[in-house]
């Protein structure tokens, strides 16, 4: 005997995963309001666009980048400057010398002096108008080597005036002679404080000019790796936001999307323009609930009928028996008559109630419910379908079911789609079994069984999908497992189908448990 296939098992697909905002967003039932609301909050923070901000970026590079190179400029400039301070000095400093020694050999030539003269004044001019460029010390000693050059200058220009006249060099009288010897000692030491100085800070400008293009580079990586992580931060975050919100309202959680920074951007933009096509979608869904519901009050409509028929039927049989023989009757026969009349009326009150608890209009607010009441009433209900069909039912739930979070005429309808639907799998009748109890995780579970048909392995993905059905046409809208599971996901929830066929058909239902206390 070949074995039966295993029962194949659909999982609605998202389920649960309404979070805490979409259930503050629920409480309140006025749509138009919380979707302005949402849209109030987002609109009047302080806008902040990712344009503007590109922009600035490209600003700030571009002044970075200006300032490197003009501080690259300068440096270089500076160099200059101290390079050519530095030859005039070393020159002068030659020249100087030069005078020195040739003066104390006796063979100082006109062309030795005014060389000599000619360096002395351009040294000086350059001290004074280029001082600016030594260091701290350097310009510290500038005073005292102008006195130098100034006493150098004087002197030999005597010298050269009296080689005008004569055609050679002049001599000097012994204490000019020494005074310019020690003008050209003094002036040639300060020479050579300054130029050692000089020449290790222009050694320095070169060794940071050498590193300085590195340096700068770094900081401009590091800056675009700034204004890049800034960029993805704007964009990227974002971006990944709005994918878990697709993921949420494909899950069935229409709650609106709220600020979750300071300022708004032009994704903010969007997320009005997404609230609004929630808004649209939450009045779609409850115009498509309202309408599954009347097509399930439609399928009970002849079978009530016929329930209500037979207490009004007694009703009235008791009350024409009544008033025939009341003059005959004892008291006794007259109370019990009675009280069948009232037993009837009871009967259908309480069936026209269970009716009404189910067509009735409730807030969108969730709030604790006793599942074990709503199963209940809504066996109550079916209880006449039930009967016409020949199908019996089973239920076991412990005394102290634990609520759960959800609205009560959203769950019976629930509950009642799923019990016709165990009930038309079974049409030469049957049983089914309902039971329920807390499960791990803070789920209370709902396990309805039949023993029906079941669902083939090709159709079972696809029975949660909306006008999907596999009844004869006029039989069923394809609405009943979209719609529940549409009201399961609102609450937290989460449905599962296991069936095979010739096996049956069991679907699990659970929800999260209200917070008692």
């Amino acid at each position: 005997m070949k074995p039966a296939d295993p029962p194949a098992t659909v999982r609605a697909p998202g389920a649960g995963s309404a979070g805490p905002e979409g259930r503050r967003d629920r409480k309140d039932p006025n749509l138009a309001e919380r979707l302005r609301e949402a849209e109030a909050a987002l609109v009047r923070r302080p806008r902040l666009s990712i344009r503007l901000r590109m922009v600035a970026s490209l600003v700030l590079c571009f002044l970075a980048s200006g300032a490197f190179s003009l501080g690259a400029f300068i440096l270089l400039r500076k160099a200059e400057v101290k390079l050519h301070l530095l030859q005039t000095l070393e020159r002068l400093d030659d020249r100087l010398l030069r005078v020195r020694a040739l003066e104390d050999e006796k063979i100082l030539s006109r062309a030795d002096v005014d060389r000599a003269l000619d360096g002395v004044r351009q040294a000086d001019a350059l001290l004074r108008s280029g001082s600016h460029a030594l260091q701290e010390a350097d310009r510290a000693i500038v005073p005292a080597l102008l006195l130098q050059l100034g006493t150098c200058d004087r002197l030999l220009s005597v010298v050269r005036g009296a080689a005008e006249v004569g055609g050679r060099p002049g001599a000097l009288s012994a204490r000019d002679g020494a005074e310019l010897r020690r003008a050209e000692a003094e002036g040639n030491r300060l020479l050579e404080v300054i130029i050692r100085r000089e020449r290790s800070s222009l050694d320095g400008i070169l060794r940071f000019a050498e590193t300085g293009p590195l340096v700068l580079l770094g900081l401009q990586l590091v800056l675009f790796v700034g204004i890049i992580l800034a960029f993805a931060k704007a964009l990227v975050n974002p971006i990944r936001r709005f994918e878990g919100y697709t993921a949420r309202i494909a899950a069935g959680d229409f709650s609106f999307i709220t600020p979750t920074r300071r300022y708004r951007d032009e994704f903010s933009d969007l997320a009005v323009g997404v609230n609004q096509m929630l808004g649209e979608l939450q009045a779609q869904q409850h115009r498509l609930v309202k309408g599954a519901k009347l097509a399930v009050v439609g399928t009970l409509t002849s079978g009530i009928a016929h329930e209500l028929n037979n207490p009004l039927n007694n009703v009235a049989i008791t009350t024409e028996a009544l008033m025939e023989d009341l003059p005959t009757l004892s008291d006794k026969e007259k109370w019990r008559l009675l009280q069948d009349i009232y037993f009837e009326t009871e009967r259908a009150s309480e069936i026209v109630k269970s009716l009404l608890d189910f067509t009735r209009q409730e807030k969108g607010e969730m709030v604790a419910v006793d599942l074990a009441d709503v199963l209940g009433s809504t066996l109550r209900l079916a209880q006449n379908e039930m009967n016409l069909n020949n199908v019996s039912f089973t239920c076991q739930m412990p005394p102290d079911l634990p609520r759960v979070r959800g609205a009560a005429n959203q769950l019976r309808q629930v509950f009642l789609n799923l019990l016709l639907n165990a009930i038309q799998a079974m049409p030469g009748g049957g049983r089914v079994w309902v039971s329920a109890g807390p499960q791990d995780e803070g789920k209370v579970c709902v396990e309805i069984r039949d023993e029906g048909t079941g669902i083939p392995a090709e159709v079972l993905p696809r029975i949660f999908d909306p006008f999907f059905t596999t009844k004869e046409p006029g039989q069923g809208t394809g609405l009943g497992l979209s719609v529940s599971l549409s009201i399961i996901r609102t609450f937290g929830g989460d449905m599962q189908v296991v069936s095979s066929l010739g096996r049956g058909t069991t679907v699990h239902t659970c929800l999260p448990r209200a917070d008692e206390g």
